[in-house]
């Protein structure tokens, strides 16, 4: 039995409507490929139908595995299941919201070809479509990628990408509470290569990805994957630790010379409540990275497999 060659994971929520169409674009565009898998993860859709389209596409193609999860766990971990389980020798990952064109996948292909030593390469669409707070969210997650993780400058991260299984296998191995793929690519390796893809509207439905979780999930990019922010507010106290001592030499040199009148108020309330809230400050970023580490060590698994369908027998592996 050959072994497989793509391994294409999807995380699937509230999709079962147009599920069929993804997977029958997919086989088409894929069947020049074979033999490869799609991995659907149904990340606890609160609807039965997503389940039951994925059922359903397991019994009518072969290369359809179904994985429905316990609980809701989020695209992040949803993904990382379907990439502990994937047997490809290369990994896709895509969404399921029809956005990322199935006939894209062999741009992606073709690329990994072509750069055989590259770990990581992402599909960029030259337009999204975007709201401008959208693209100026996206706009300050890759600063921040840049700034934080050292991304190569001019490459942009996106969910449309394939990898080397070793390299995915590597991704897998990475146990945190609360996984974020584009961090973790760009801190592992600096060999990516973007390649331009189409991008389309989302057909039916809308994003899951409101204005408070992208806020959420750029902080927690911030916060779970690096210790920078510690680092500068470390950097921070000793520079003002710094300027105290020297403003009271300062000070008192002035007093020696008489040249100390009354303390303004003004000066005084607004040392207190710049220096008081940057204690603050310090404080919570701390109180964060301290809840990091009890959820590492006591926090519930990042995903737990209620059942499966289209699982083939480790000799077809």
């Amino acid at each position: 039995m050959k072994s497989i060659r793509y391994s294409i994971v999807i995380p699937c929520y509230s999709s079962g409507a147009w599920l069929a169409e993804l997977a029958a674009r997919i086989g088409q565009v894929m069947a020049p490929h074979s033999p490869f898998e799609l991995i659907l993860v149904n990340d606890h859709s609160p609807d039965v139908q997503t389940w039951a389209a994925i059922e359903e596409l397991a019994e009518r193609y072969e290369f359809v595995r179904g994985i429905d999860l316990l609980y809701r766990v989020g695209q992040f971990k949803a993904t990382l299941c379907g990439l502990e389980l994937a047997v490809g020798n290369h990994v896709i990952t895509m969404d399921d919201d029809l956005q990322h064109p199935p006939e894209e996948l062999v741009k992606l292909i073709e690329a990994m070809r072509d750069h055989p030593e590259m770990d990581c390469i992402m599909g960029v669409p030259a337009s999204r479509g975007q709201s401008r707070l959208r693209h100026l969210g996206t706009l300050l997650m890759q600063t921040i990628l840049g700034l934080f993780y050292g991304k190569p400058s001019g490459i942009v991260t996106t969910s449309f990408r394939i990898m080397p299984a070793a390299f995915a296998r590597t991704i897998v191995l990475y146990r945190m509470s609360f996984p974020q793929l584009g961090p973790l690519i760009v801190r592992l390796t600096h060999k990516i290569h973007n390649v331009p893809v189409e991008h389309r509207p989302r057909p039916l439905g809308s994003s899951g990805y409101g204005l408070f979780k992208l806020i959420k999930e750029t902080y927690r990019s911030i916060i779970h994957v690096t210790l920078l922010p510690l680092r500068i507010f470390s950097i921070a106290g000793i520079i003002t630790a710094a300027l105290a001592f020297f403003y009271g030499v300062y000070s008192f040199i002035l007093w020696l010379a008489g040249g100390v009148g009354v303390p303004g108020f003004t000066s005084l309330i607004l040392a207190i409540m710049f220096f008081g809230g940057m204690l603050l400050v310090e404080v919570g970023i701390l109180g964060e990275y301290i809840g990091r580490i009890i959820l590492e060590l006591t926090g519930m698994p990042r995903y737990a497999i209620y059942r499966q369908v289209g699982v083939r027998d480790e000799q077809d592996h």
